[in-house]
């Protein structure tokens, strides 16, 4: 594989690990927030 493209691969690991670890911090902090987002998504 050319390197720029190991670059680009592992960046985007890094971005969603980093999403990944955002998203369960906000749920351990507020789990009603995500309650109101799926309630929202199912009922609008």
């Amino acid at each position: 594989m050319a390197r720029h493209w190991r670059w680009f691969c592992w960046g985007m690991a890094a971005a969603l690990a980093a999403v990944l670890l955002g998203w369960i911090f906000v749920s351990y902090q507020m789990p009603g927030l995500l309650l109101d987002l799926a309630n929202l998504r199912y009922c609008g």
